[in-house]
């Protein structure tokens, strides 16, 4: 480039990076605050055992998931429909084995941590995104 060529405006560096590091910071920014209003259901396997299938039921959606293998674990992501509601974990075994317990919202940002220990002892654990408190 000559001396005497001068760029336009929006190519100098002095405008450009920063304006490209400020949009982008923007752009991750407000992603990560409209995702933080989706709320999850995790379940941990700490059986020591693999699970037959598992159906989760919680606002009115269900989901099944196939064998859940030991020290695995599962993550339902909640659609916004329906209201508060409690989670309802039905194992296929005979007897059938159910549990019902820990409320979630569709939105909000709620996290709640289910963990299946032997002999079927249920642990549940909620937490909210700390965009939403």
């Amino acid at each position: 480039m000559k001396p005497n060529q001068v760029r336009p405006w929006w190519l100098r560096k002095r405008i450009l990076l920063p304006f490209v590091l400020f949009t982008g910071l923007g752009v991750a920014g407000t992603i990560a605050f409209v995702n933080s209003d989706t709320s999850t259901i995790v379940i941990y396997n700490e059986t020591g055992a693999p699970l037959p299938p598992l159906l989760i039921r919680a606002c009115g959606q269900t989901r099944t998931f196939s064998t859940l293998a030991e020290q695995e674990s599962v993550c339902l992501q909640l659609k916004p429909d329906g209201g508060l509601s409690t989670i309802h974990l039905e194992l296929a075994t005979q007897p059938l084995w159910q549990w019902d317990g820990g409320e979630i919202r569709p939105r909000g940002g709620e996290r709640v941590s289910i963990r299946l220990w032997p002999s079927r002892q249920v642990e549940a654990f909620r937490e909210v995104s700390w965009w939403r408190k």
